[in-house]
């Protein structure tokens, strides 16, 4: 684990919020995910697979 940390911008790859862009601002060492808000209000944790960096 640890490709990402907190503060990336990530594209969220799997099968959920697939297309979406956000921001690592947690990681859960013990579940081994990594929580990205997207928006305000929207949040997930997801798997280190299913995240890309995300370059403009």
């Amino acid at each position: 684990m640890e490709k990402f940390t907190v503060g990336d911008i990530v594209r969220i790859t799997g099968a959920v919020m697939t297309g979406n862009v956000g921001t690592v601002v947690h990681i859960d060492h013990k579940r081994q995910q990594y929580l990205v808000r997207v928006t305000d209000v929207t949040q997930n944790y997801f798997a280190e697979d299913d995240l890309e960096l995300f370059t403009s």
